[in-house]
């Protein structure tokens, strides 16, 4: 008993102190937000923005788990960089892009933003010790790239590379039927296919080549010394020309237009110094100095719905139905909000979830006015809930369409009875619900139906919310994956944008000019979402041994639930 007393003693002892530690860290967190925001620092001539991983959702993130996000989200950077422009102080917007990581859609919004910035007289410089397809994209967008001398322009245009594993699955005995409307819907192709179909490869060649096109479209806009011929010249001659340059990358890219100046990281501060009266620039990013905020009464909500479309309440990195739902509920119900502009960037999910979204936003969209704005990726699922008679923009570089629905049924019958596991059954119907046996003939009628169903709502519901016919929908439809452009073309979306003409919409729609924007996020709170991020771990921990345990494979296979997707699994994140 002695020795139980001084273990709970000690259990005790470290809760409290471990809950006391949390505490403290709370209040000095507290406390140093708010001297930081007391501390007031004068604008320099030179702005400098060096991002890494860029936030481009509503949500905040948590400094002490997020070290490598940057201090604002995108479209707070947007804000920052159009108020930098109206600064007389302000110069120069000086660009390290080393370690950028965002969406091609993102590089759109921040690259209209320096336009506005440029506008205003002010010049724009970029730097990164190497250029890829993506942050040399933003950095088009300046008056002058700079590379260092080191470094190296790598551009490699877009692919897509799938794999298929019907030969793996014959190996463990595996079975999966297969029930698909839209002819191409090719994500379970992986399953039971060894190549990519003829269809699957002209819609990927298709919108790969437009996004290509897109992409050296602003390059060439942006970048007076560089050709679109030039540009696949380069790439796909990369190698004889760097040997031709005995391997200086860096000369080669200055060599073909791509750079204006090669330079090393010491002598930045002599580079820009010479171009305004400072003679020592400071390279700590200070963009974050520039986030004002209006205190007009009239709010525009922004909100972003990121991820794959789940039912019921919130996970991280999902789109979940009842969480996402009660989040407009919350805009519903605020009166200062006069207009929302939603984000979606998803290749779909659940059909059910899908609904119940389209839904509530519908309600939504007869109070106030909605921009559903496309990012990415906007398919299948992601197209659902953003097609109801709001407006719609995409962009270039969106991914879409994709209407289609399937559904699949793996079963272990033959890989259980190869390694001894039999199993027998006694049923009072011909209804075959198991992962242990295939579908019969009446479950296979079903399923194919249900799909089937499910793809003609999709059409009318198309159909309806874009005025098209019947007939038109079919046609475009068929589970195929569109690029923005011709999304626009096929009248799946309104216009091509980006948040900025998002806004505007806005306005136009709402009559309202003067306005604050607010931002939506969807998480529950600080506690609730480590909860979730601890429980998601809890639950693929205990997917993983539960399969493992042979005596819960029965409650496994016996989980009877019927759902349609509507995902694009073969959407690719456009790198």
């Amino acid at each position: 008993m002695s020795f139980l007393r001084k273990f709970f003693n000690f259990v005790d002892l470290t809760r409290k102190v471990i809950l006391n530690l949390f505490f403290i860290l709370a209040l000095l967190f507290i406390a140093i937000t708010f001297l930081v925001s007391d501390v007031k620092e004068d604008l320099s001539a030179v702005i400098t923005f060096a991002p890494k991983k860029i936030n481009e959702t509503t949500n905040s993130n948590l400094s002490f788990f997020e070290r490598e996000t940057y201090e604002l989200n995108l479209f707070e950077i947007i804000s920052a960089i159009e108020t930098a422009g109206t600064e007389e102080e302000v110069k120069i917007l000086f660009m390290d892009l080393t370690y950028l990581d965002i969406s091609f859609t993102g590089i759109l919004e921040i690259g209209k933003a320096i336009e506005s910035f440029k506008n205003q007289g002010k010049k724009v410089i970029a730097y990164s010790d190497f250029y890829d397809k993506k942050n040399y994209l933003l950095a088009s967008f300046a008056d002058s790239i700079l590379l260092n001398q080191n470094g190296l322009v790598l551009l490699d245009g877009f692919s897509s590379q799938k794999p298929f594993i019907k030969q793996l699955l014959e190996k463990l005995n595996i079975g999966v039927s297969t029930f698909v409307s839209g002819k191409y819907k090719s994500a379970l192709d992986t399953f039971t296919r060894d190549n990519i179909s003829e269809e699957d490869r002209l819609q990927t060649s298709s919108y790969l080549s437009e996004v290509w096109d897109s992409w050296k479209e602003i390059i060439t806009k942006n970048r007076n010394k560089v050709s679109d011929l030039k540009i696949d010249n380069y790439i796909n001659n990369l190698g004889k020309l760097t040997e031709k340059f005995d391997g200086d990358t860096a000369k080669l890219a200055k060599s073909e237009g791509f750079i204006d100046t090669l330079i090393v990281r010491t002598n930045l501060n002599d580079y820009l110094s010479s171009l305004v009266e400072e003679k020592i620039i400071s390279f700590k990013d200070n963009l974050a100095l520039l986030n004002n905020e209006n205190s007009s009464d009239n709010k525009f909500a922004v909100l972003v719905a990121s991820g794959e479309i789940i039912d019921g309440e919130y996970a991280e990195g999902a789109i979940s139905s009842e969480n996402f739902s009660k989040t407009l509920n919350k805009i519903d119900k605020d009166k200062s909000i006069k207009g929302l502009f939603l984000r979606v960037n998803s290749p779909g999910g659940s059909g059910f979830a899908s609904e119940i979204i389209r839904q509530r936003l519908e309600l939504l969209n007869k109070k106030i006015p909605i921009v559903i704005s496309m990012g990415d990726i906007a398919a299948s699922g992601g197209y659902w809930i953003s097609m109801n008679q709001n407006t719609i923009i995409a962009n270039p570089f969106t991914l879409t369409g994709s209407i289609g629905v399937w559904a699949a049924l793996p079963n272990f019958k033959d890989s259980f009875e190869n390694v001894g596991i039999l199993f027998d059954k006694v049923s009072t119907n011909e209804l075959n619900f198991s992962l242990l046996e295939p579908p019969n003939d009446n479950l296979s009628s079903f399923m194919q139906s249900y799909v089937d169903g499910s793809y003609n709502k999709f059409i009318k519901l198309v159909s309806k919310n874009r005025q098209l016919t019947i007939d038109n929908t079919e046609k475009i439809a068929q589970g195929r994956i569109w690029s923005g452009k011709s999304a626009l073309q096929n009248n799946l979306v309104d216009s091509l944008g980006v948040f900025q003409d998002g806004i505007k919409i806005l306005e136009e729609k709402s009559g309202i000019s003067d306005f604050k924007i607010k931002y939506i996020s969807t998480s529950p709170g600080i506690i609730d979402d480590l909860f979730a991020s601890f429980n998601s771990f809890l639950n693929s921990t205990y997917s993983l041994f539960g399969f493992i345990e042979s005596i819960d494979i029965q409650r496994l296979v016996s989980k009877k639930k019927i759902e349609t997707n509507l995902i694009c699994l073969v959407c690719p994140e456009l790198r």
